[in-house]
């Protein structure tokens, strides 16, 4: 199965089709805590890279930009599910720009090749839908 993520069109179809069953599971089982299923997936997801480098062996100071972009995210995640959900979406729509740019991108990476373009599928998605979960909240005529 993980051969076929070796595409990146197929790791980012993957990454789509996950995300959806994520959003259909925490509909189903959590609906009102949904927000709180994205949020804990955001933090999951930042702090999985720190995981990959520790197993992987990566130098020191890939470990601790991997630390910094994890407390962020998580900080995010968490000011996102708690206060200012808007920001839980921008969360989820970065870390698809850091997945590029940081683990694609600068190499070498820590994190299997096809994860990065797994994660611009998954992220993108699941931040396009929460930024709409957002926008349906709003008051009509909110500007």
């Amino acid at each position: 199965m993980f051969a076929a993520l070796s595409r990146p069109e197929i790791a980012v179809i993957v990454g789509v089709l996950a995300a959806a069953v994520l959003v259909l599971i925490a509909r189903l089982f959590a609906p009102r805590r949904e927000m709180l299923v994205y949020g804990v997936g955001l933090g999951f997801t930042a702090v999985e890279y720190v995981l990959f480098g520790l197993q992987r062996g990566a130098p020191a100071d890939h470990l601790a930009r991997e630390l910094v972009g994890a407390v962020i995210f998580v900080a995010v995640a968490v000011l996102g599910t708690r206060r200012w959900p808007a920001l839980l979406a921008l969360g989820w729509i970065t870390h698809s720009a850091w997945d590029l740019f940081f683990h694609y991108a600068s190499g070498p990476a820590f994190a299997p090749v096809w994860y990065a373009f797994f994660c611009v599928g998954f992220d993108l998605v699941l931040g396009g839908y929460v930024a709409g979960l957002v926008a349906a909240r709003l008051p009509v005529g909110h500007e």
